[in-house]
């Protein structure tokens, strides 16, 4: 049965629901960002119910992924075991598993290849269980580095026809913004960092603030801001799709 047909939205997440096995399975397709957070977390929160508390999120068609977007699967996980249920993730794509390596967050949740292992389960995985092991190798992360560099190329040549400089600055205008959404305060070096880049000529040197901006992001969650979210979108984007796999700060 289903609950929800897929929907796009602006921010570049799409989701659906339906029914199967005694479980919903909900299925993101998209980026799974900072940006689509608050319509996220009412929409995965909308299908937890008293008597559906059972979850599995297929993530097999995420295309992008930041702590951001992972905070709100931690509190939807939160949400089921509050009900008596269980949230289960099938199929994550390989940025899925290099954010949740990134950001520690791997342990906080019970993983599975597909969504038939997830709800063929008959029993709450803790995390560590065996079913928790098979849905990632080492390869994934292991992809991260060649994947930044390409990220940064990509970066210095943006940078080089002025895009980069006209994104930080954008993103550099919202500074006040973005100290708002963080109060654990763990973006304040690379926001300095990248103003301290922006304010000289070096190109590269701009390219690797921004790509480590970006790291942050995969790092840490922020609270939703339209204008954080605007311009971490843009700059982003600008940097490539290999920035999904951010450089290390």
């Amino acid at each position: 049965m289903t609950l929800h047909n897929t929907t796009p939205h602006d921010d570049g997440l799409r989701f659906s629901a339906y029914m199967g096995d005694g479980y919903t399975i909900a299925v993101l397709s998209g980026e799974l960002d900072v940006a689509c957070s608050p319509v996220l977390r009412e929409q995965l929160l909308s299908v937890l119910r008293p008597r559906a508390t059972r979850l599995v999120i297929d993530l097999s068609e995420v295309t992008f992924c930041d702590a951001s977007g992972l905070a709100v699967l931690v509190g939807t996980g939160r949400r089921a075991a509050l009900l008596g249920g269980v949230m289960r993730l099938a199929a994550p794509a390989p940025v899925v598993v290099t954010a949740l390596h990134i950001s520690g967050l791997l342990g906080q949740f019970d993983i599975f290849p597909t969504v038939l292992a997830a709800t063929a389960q008959p029993h709450p995985a803790g995390p560590g269980d065996e079913a928790s092991t098979h849905a990632y190798t080492g390869s994934d992360a292991d992809s991260a580095e060649p994947a930044a560099q390409t990220a940064l190329m990509a970066a210095a040549d943006a940078s080089a026809a002025g895009d980069l400089r006209e994104a930080v600055a954008s993103l550099l205008v919202h500074a006040e913004a973005w100290r708002d959404c963080d109060p654990s305060r763990r973006f304040t070096s690379p926001l300095r960092a990248l103003a301290r880049a922006h304010a000289g000529d070096d190109h590269t040197a701009l390219a690797k603030a921004a790509c480590s901006l970006m790291a942050a992001l995969a790092r840490y969650p922020l609270t939703y801001s339209p204008a954080v979210a605007a311009t971490a979108s843009d700059l982003r984007h600008l940097i490539g799709p290999s920035s999904g796999v951010p450089v290390p700060a």
